[in-house]
């Protein structure tokens, strides 16, 4: 969306992608021009609020699953040397009792 200055007067085009190439196409002069920039400029304020909300859930979504990786791998820790103590080990992955010596 632009204001462009052609033989000393102002005209405004929007800029509309059509087959991967960017057009500019003629919304008029004066007043009538005046409004669409208008409503144009709003509807990119409107976006640019969306993008900015969208962002900043992702943000706090990708901190809470940080908080729940370290609480995942503080209970693994956890749960790892209590049964260590409690006489188990891991073979392939499985938690077994160990065996008694003779």
């Amino acid at each position: 969306m632009s204001w462009e200055q052609r033989r000393g007067r102002s005209y405004y085009f929007r800029k509309v992608r059509e087959g991967g190439r960017v057009r500019s196409k003629y919304v008029g002069s004066g007043i009538v021009a005046q409004i669409c920039a208008g409503d144009d400029n709003d509807e990119r304020r409107e976006r640019d609020a969306k993008r900015a909300a969208y962002r900043a859930t992702q943000h706090a979504e990708a901190q809470i699953d940080r908080q729940l990786a370290d609480v995942e791998s503080a209970i693994a820790a956890m749960t790892h040397a209590t049964l260590f103590a409690a006489g188990y080990h891991q073979h392939n992955g499985e938690w077994r009792k160990k065996r008694h010596e003779k």
